[in-house]
């Protein structure tokens, strides 16, 4: 029975660890997808994992809801923040952080 337990456990931890890396690309192409709309550039072409949690979808299902973070610069001098927000392995929302206020995609 303990020997089914681990098996069932590693099997999690493999399809946890493939998901966040399948998210961790979804959310760097997010993010450098809203970086060319506003014309800014994607410093270290990285995002990294902010905040993991759980929240309900439109359906009222839980999911895995991801914040990922990253830099961008405007005007190729000063440093700004965004994020970008995932839920399941869906963008729920980006938000870009700038001189001018906070633009959310």
């Amino acid at each position: 029975m303990s020997s089914l337990f681990v098996i069932i456990l590693l099997a999690l931890l493999a399809w946890f660890w493939f998901d966040s890396a399948r998210a961790k690309e979804t959310a760097t192409t997010a993010a450098a997808q809203a970086c060319q709309t506003i014309q800014a550039q994607l410093l270290d072409q990285t995002v990294s994992l902010k905040k993991l949690s759980f929240a309900r979808n439109s359906r009222g299902r839980i999911e895995i809801e991801r914040t990922y973070n990253f830099e961008l610069s405007i005007n190729r001098q000063d440093r700004a923040v965004g994020r970008v927000f995932l839920l399941a392995q869906a963008v729920d929302s980006i938000q870009l952080d700038h001189e001018d206020g906070t633009t959310i995609l």
